[in-house]
């Protein structure tokens, strides 16, 4: 009786023992299925997932581009910035002076040789005088409100628009019976134009005149003509 106790008991112990070890590789089965499941999904995040430093790169680069979008970027209803101006009105006075028959060999002074008088108040922006074509003679030119010629001194300015001078080559004969020879340039400054947004005021009805002063060096007598275009805007 005591051997088929003990027999048994073996028996007992023996199969407890196996069922521990099977329960234990079960655990241990499934452990390791869970442990390669969650580093699976761990591959899966980090694939899908930048890093840290390269999502904190593209936000250094996309930064001060969002910035400048932003910046460029018109308030509703407006115009874009880039869109070009409209373009403003800009009117012409053409002024006719002339000295009049001018000997050759003479000096011809004509204040107030040309007039305009504006209307309205006017901003003058540019201004441009014509050469002459005999390069024989020299041409000094005022166009200001001034009633004489020469009046525009220091701050005693007001009215003063463009000053220039044509100084045509000179003629020299030598004091031969015929031929001329011809010395010097006619390559001047004619034009001028003020900064955008800038104009020289002149009130209606105030007149806004050409002075002459011309030496005719020349062969010849000659009217001497000369126009000046002033170009403006309508302040009314």
């Amino acid at each position: 009786m005591a051997k088929r106790s003990t027999i048994r008991e073996i028996k007992r112990e023996s199969t407890r023992m196996v069922g521990e070890q099977r329960v234990r590789r079960a655990k241990t089965a499934t452990d390791h299925e869970v442990n390669e499941n969650v580093l699976r999904r761990g591959m899966r995040t980090r694939r899908m997932d930048p890093p840290q430093s390269q999502a904190g790169k593209r936000s250094g680069v996309l930064a001060p581009v969002l910035a400048l979008a932003l910046w460029f970027m018109p308030p509703a209803g407006l115009t874009p910035g880039w869109a070009a101006p409209a373009v403003k009105p800009l009117a012409t006075a053409v002024i006719k002076a002339t000295t009049g028959h001018c000997f050759r060999g003479k000096t011809c002074h004509v204040d107030k040789a040309g007039v305009w008088m504006p209307r309205t108040d006017v901003a003058i922006v540019g201004v441009s005088i014509a050469e002459q074509v005999d390069v024989a003679l020299y041409v000094d030119i005022e166009v200001s409100t001034k009633p004489e010629m020469y009046q525009c001194n220091g701050e005693d300015a007001a009215g003063c628009i463009f000053r220039m001078k044509y100084a045509g080559p000179g003629l020299y004969d030598y004091a031969a019976n015929s031929g001329n020879t011809y010395l010097g340039s006619n390559v001047t400054n004619t034009n001028i134009t003020f900064p955008a947004g800038y104009g020289i005021v002149v009130k209606a009805g105030v007149p806004v005149y050409v002075h002459l002063d011309v030496r005719n060096g020349s062969l010849i007598d000659l009217k001497v003509d000369q126009d000046a275009w002033l170009y403006y805007v309508p302040l009314n």
